[in-house]
């Protein structure tokens, strides 16, 4: 099973034109657009052959635009968060410690601004029946942005 499945593999592989290989390892990498070029057509190519030719190559965070913020913590003033975030965008790896300065992708400050416990309150619907809505979020992170003049 093994076997006849590696040949189909390499049967596979061997049928995707030479073009199209070309055109995707020599597309550049150099900015934050480049690499979401390169994940959209890798992900194309993959899908198209149906097999995993291509990674997908997440952007280094000097690449990503960044700013100046300082991190606390709502639910936990003193401590340490260990925070890391992986995907197809960023890998981020850090120690963010309350009350601190730091200079953040804004990948990442959008993520953690998003997090937060909801609120949910019972309504009565005109019918008399009831639901669950969610009526607010408290924000778990709280991300001041420092500008300098």
């Amino acid at each position: 099973m093994a076997i006849a499945k590696a040949k189909t593999i390499d049967k596979i592989i061997n049928e995707i034109p030479a073009s199209n290989v070309d055109e995707i390892t020599s597309m550049p990498l150099d900015s934050l657009e480049d690499y979401i070029a390169y994940n959209k057509a890798a992900r194309m190519a993959n899908k198209k052959y149906r097999i995993c030719r291509y990674e997908i190559k997440p952007c280094p965070i000097a690449l990503h635009p960044k700013e100046k913020v300082v991190f606390s913590r709502n639910d936990q003033h003193d401590n340490k968060l260990h925070f890391e975030k992986s995907d197809h965008m960023i890998d981020f790896k850090e120690d963010l410690i309350p009350g601190q300065t730091y200079e953040l992708p804004r990948y990442i400050i959008e993520y953690l601004s998003k997090k937060g416990t909801a609120n949910w309150k019972r309504t009565t619907n005109p019918d008399g029946t009831f639901t669950m809505k969610k009526t607010s979020i408290n924000p778990r992170f709280s991300l001041r942005t420092v500008y300098e003049g």
